[in-house]
């Protein structure tokens, strides 16, 4: 009866909802039931709403609060002690008998909303008993004052709570391991699994425009989201008004074709173009302005680009006339954004402005998310761009994925300078929305002393870049306070350098986290974080991703990495094939990338495939050694490639510095152990390496540069 009481006003005030119940009958015996920890109350709504009273693992130290006096008479309450292994036995009998129980596997609530550590005690019950796992993910109490979560805003005394039910799981241990390392290797299988969990649970099955709808209603329509250099900053209101006024003008102008192209920087501008374009149930196609007219316009015939959407302004500050020039002379229609003004009326205005507060999200729709979101164009580096097909499942999965790696808190203020072209830049707008926090939108990461500036005025908590521009940021930086805010950076789209790591660390006291992300992966494929981190990797995979290494001849450890999951992209669009998805075959996506993976999953990077040349029958990773002159000559650009000659290849450096000769390169990279097979024969000095606009090296047009240019040895 009393649990039936509990149960009624749980229901009343917290508006539980339980999800899964099936996968609840399908477990079988012997089963180890793992929910996530978020707030002190999660056993007592666990308690009374499990089908049926099972025993409940209690960790010592709480059953000294006071709260937790209402959830000991409705529960069959056992003492779990990692450090006291008498304590463990009664689980070990229970489960070995076929049993069911409830554990906690961080034993204690989380403080950062994310799952925390994973008991050792915890994990060797169920690899000792071979029990099965039963994760359960407890979503709702984070936002009531039971949790012990830190940085958070909008608290609520009650808060709907969803409590979903998985599948069961099984550790995947390997049998040869014994002792403390099958313990380690258990822990991980069972934070495999509860990342697992967490991610599914928390990923969002609708489009962008509803979620940012939801996003609005759980945070509040008065919270600032977006600021545009040199503008006030933007409420979810102002943000949703702004979206419907330029949709309500681009519909008018009735624009041709499914795949809209958007020429615009990373600004207000540009966020809400590709909002109202989605909302229209158009495809925005977003084209890289750092690519030369050719590539542009090739980029608009893959996608079949019939309008690109773009500003008058922004051409001029940037001086792209000749990008402008030639999609106009390639027959495709530009829409300048500056001509919606003189549409917008006053009367629009208030009408926008009021259909804000009552237009509502859709239901989630499995099929709506299945369609495409985004085309983004590949670098081309290393050929013609591709068409990337992003799907709304596809982003919103990678954003689950990161959750559940990254501490996110609702205080923390984005600065996001990366291109929105690029999936890195894309990363800084769509997530923060559906997070609630402020985001300040810069149009160019170049501008390394400016956006030092912009960190110290605007309390930057959270910066995404490559390693070239976080080594600019703080060579510009005036003063070590610039940065003083500064809690996650995150660098990707290039090999990190220690010594940018090694500035960043004694300058402003910040470790920047490494990850490795595609295009094609929506972009994330692993990252450091704070719970597993490695110096020199990139971190584990991110959960809900497959993967096989394929062996490379003459690579000895490695091989060729290909992607599974549900956040690899639908297709390519190519250019000799304009407009047709070309879907993967299989659901599997060939990196192109050389990989090792450790016995703990961390992944290292050792190359690209065609950044690998044979040499008198050897495989030399050239960017190994582009990497090697880094190390030995921090300050300057350098780059290894292979110069074609009339009747053999040279593996050739290319460098910024001038004081670097032939013998200085071969003593110095020998010192460090480069075999000599692997130091290049020849040296070309120039005053600037081609970049792209992600900062990596643009070998495709430094290859066309060095087919008339002749070095000095």
């Amino acid at each position: 009866m009393r649990r039936l009481i509990v149960k009624l006003i749980l229901r009343l005030f917290f508006r539980v909802e339980v999800k899964g119940w099936e996968n609840w009958k399908k477990a079988g015996e012997g089963v180890l039931i793992a929910p996530n920890y978020v707030s002190f109350i999660d056993p007592l709504i666990l308690a009374a709403f499990l089908p049926e009273k099972v025993p409940f693992a209690i960790e010592r130290r709480l059953t000294k609060k006071r709260f937790v006096r209402f959830f000991l008479p409705i529960a069959d309450t056992h003492i779990l002690d990692a450090d006291a292994p008498l304590t463990l036995k009664y689980f070990l009998n229970l489960l070995k008998n076929g049993g069911r129980c409830v554990i906690f596997p961080e034993l204690q609530p989380t403080t950062i909303g994310n799952p925390m550590k994973v008991s050792a005690g915890v994990a060797q019950i169920a690899d000792h008993t071979h029990a099965k796992i039963l994760p359960i993910h407890i979503k709702g109490t984070e936002n009531t004052p039971f949790s012990r979560i830190q940085h958070r805003r909008g608290l609520r005394f009650f808060s709907k709570v969803t409590i979903t039910v998985f599948p069961v799981k099984k550790l995947e241990v390997p049998d040869n391991l014994t002792g403390s390392k099958r313990t380690a290797a258990a822990g991980r299988a069972l934070e495999r699994i509860m990342d697992e969990a967490s991610l599914y649970a928390r990923r969002r099955e609708k489009p962008f425009w509803d979620i940012l709808l939801d996003a609005r209603k759980e945070f509040g329509g008065n919270t600032r989201i977006f600021s545009d250099h040199g503008a006030k900053p933007v409420t979810y209101n102002g943000f949703i008004t702004r979206v419907l006024l330029i949709e309500e003008a681009l519909r008018a102008q009735n624009l041709a074709g499914k795949n809209i192209g958007v020429l615009l920087p990373t600004s207000l501008g540009g966020v809400i173009a590709m909002y109202a374009l989605q909302k229209m149930d158009k495809i925005p196609a977003m084209l890289n302005f750092s690519l030369g007219p050719r590539a542009l316009v090739t980029s608009c015939r893959t996608a079949c680009i019939e309008t690109v959407v773009s500003s008058r302004k922004f051409i001029e500050l940037g001086k792209l006339e000749a990008l402008s020039n030639a999609i106009e002379e390639a027959g495709i229609r530009i829409f300048w954004l500056e001509d919606v003004a003189p549409l917008i009326t006053t009367g629009k205005k208030l009408s926008a402005a009021l259909r804000t507060h009552f237009v509502r999200s859709n239901p989630a729709d499995p099929k709506a998310v299945e369609k495409p979101a985004i085309i983004i164009f590949t670098s081309g580096s290393e050929g013609t761009p591709k068409g990337v097909v992003l799907s709304y499942k596809n982003l919103n999965t990678n954003h689950a994925q990161m959750y559940t790696r990254v501490d996110f808190y609702r205080s923390d203020r984005v600065l996001n300078a990366m291109p929105i072209f690029h999936s890195f830049g894309l990363c800084g707008v769509f997530m923060p929305v559906s997070l609630g926090f402020f985001v300040y939108l810069y149009p160019s990461p170049l501008h390394y002393k400016t956006i030092a500036n912009i960190c110290y005025d605007e309390r930057i908590t959270i910066l995404f870049a490559t390693d070239t521009f976080l080594a600019g940021y703080a060579k510009a930086a005036s003063d070590n306070y610039d940065f003083a805010t500064m809690r996650l950076l995150v660098q990707g789209g290039e090999k990190l350098k220690p010594s940018t790591q090694q500035t960043w660390f004694e300058r402003f006291n910040v470790r920047i986290t490494e990850g490795y992300g595609v295009t094609e992966a929506s972009p994330v494929v692993s990252n450091n974080y704070y719970a597993h981190h490695k110096s020199g990797t990139v971190g584990p995979f991110v959960e809900g991703l497959e993967h096989r290494l394929e062996p490379v001849d003459g690579v000895p450890e490695g091989g060729r990495l290909w992607l599974k999951g549900d956040n690899i992209m639908l297709g390519y669009l190519r250019a000799t094939n304009p407009g047709v998805l070309e879907p993967l075959k299989d659901g599997w996506y060939d990196t192109g990338d050389i990989v090792k993976v450790d016995d703990e999953g961390y992944v290292t990077i050792l190359g690209r495939a065609k950044r690998f040349a044979k040499i008198g029958g050897e495989m030399i990773s050239l960017a190994a050694v582009e990497e090697a002159m880094y190390e030995i000559w921090p300050d300057g650009q350098h780059a290894v490639t292979m110069l074609h000659g009339a009747n053999r290849e040279t593996l050739t450096a290319v460098t910024t510095r001038r004081d670097i000769k032939r013998d200085d390169l071969r003593q110095k990279l020998s010192a460090i152990g480069m075999a000599e097979i692997a130091i290049p024969k020849k040296i070309i000095y120039m005053d600037e390496i081609p970049l792209l606009g992600n900062g990596k090296t643009s070998y495709v047009e430094l290859d066309e540069m060095l087919k008339n240019m002749n070095g000095d040895d």
